[in-house]
């Protein structure tokens, strides 16, 4: 038996949960596909097989299960679907076949709510409207979570994660598109091309250290519903953009690209109402900005 089982564990943010949970002592099994990208130092489990999951659970019996796997990037919508919604349905009926059910904390994302008007924070309370294959998804595999919490057959939390930043970005999200042309373009001496499809975005951003912390609070503290992990503060896209170049030292042009299609367009305004984790969880973001950037850009390569 293991005290927390990290689903997605070799995944961009759920490598940092199994490594800040096991530094706060957990006894740690990261689960993934890949065995190749496995945590340095951490057990870890493979799903090598559509059975595997429920084997797993079953032998191991965790005390917790935190769920960090989905597709986000450059991936379909029918495997958007399966990554977020049909391994979810899974893992649920895998759980409520256990003699002994653990604690679920589950991590869905700000791109459930869609967009926000302009000022505004937006709070749990708020109706959902996503516009996105992405938000559509894991709203979908967070009301069935939920569901489940309503109905009693598990405890945990729904943790809505805002942009995530840390060592080891997506290629295809904004951190880990900047970070690899800006690296590529230092290995060459030329000029860093930068797009920047929504010149005018503010968007909420929160270390991946910080969304560890918050996994660890919802284990102690399970609040039964979705709370907002975010940092609470809208920032201009372009910002952090600008702080990417002052840290490379690379030469670069922002290139603003308007009128086109945006596939995970929420529109221009972002900002996370984070009180509910304050009051339930005891939880609050401890790393600014450049902080993140700082250690986004120094330790670490794209995914």
């Amino acid at each position: 038996m293991v005290d927390t089982m990290v689903l997605g564990g070799t995944g961009y943010v759920g490598r940092h949960v199994c490594g800040v949970l096991a530094g706060l002592g957990h006894d740690v099994l990261a689960v993934a596909r890949n065995p190749a990208k496995a945590p340095p130092g951490l057990p870890f489990a493979a799903l090598d097989r559509p059975d595997a999951l429920e084997r797993l659970l079953t032998a191991v019996r965790p005390r917790v299960v935190v769920n960090a796997a989905g597709g986000v990037w450059e991936v379909t919508d029918e495997q958007m679907l399966g990554a977020n919604v049909s391994f979810v349905e899974r893992l649920l009926t895998a759980l409520a076949r256990l003699e002994h059910r653990p604690r679920l904390v589950h991590l869905g994302s700000a791109h459930e709510y869609g967009p926000a008007p302009h000022g505004v924070s937006t709070h749990e309370s708020v109706r959902t409207s996503p516009l996105t294959a992405y938000g559509h998804a894991k709203l979908r595999s967070t009301r069935l979570v939920c569901a489940a919490f309503d109905d009693g057959a598990l405890d945990g939390t729904v943790l809505r994660l805002s942009n995530v930043l840390g060592p080891g970005a997506p290629r295809g999200s904004l951190l880990g598109t900047v970070v690899r042309r800006l690296r590529a373009a230092g290995a060459t001496g030329d000029t860093a091309l930068l797009p920047l499809d929504a010149p005018y975005a503010y968007r909420d951003f929160v270390d991946a250290r910080d969304v560890a912390s918050a996994v660890a609070r919802a284990i102690a503290r399970p609040a039964g519903r979705p709370v907002n992990i975010g940092g609470g503060t809208p920032v201009p896209v372009r910002r952090v953009m600008e702080r990417l170049i002052e840290l490379s030292g690379t030469p670069a042009e922002i290139v603003e690209r308007t009128g086109g299609p945006r596939a995970r367009d929420n529109g221009d305004w972002q900002r996370l109402d984070i009180t509910t984790a304050g009051d339930v969880l005891g939880w609050a973001p401890r790393y600014s900005l450049t902080r993140s950037l700082d250690w986004a850009w120094s330790a670490g390569e794209t995914d």
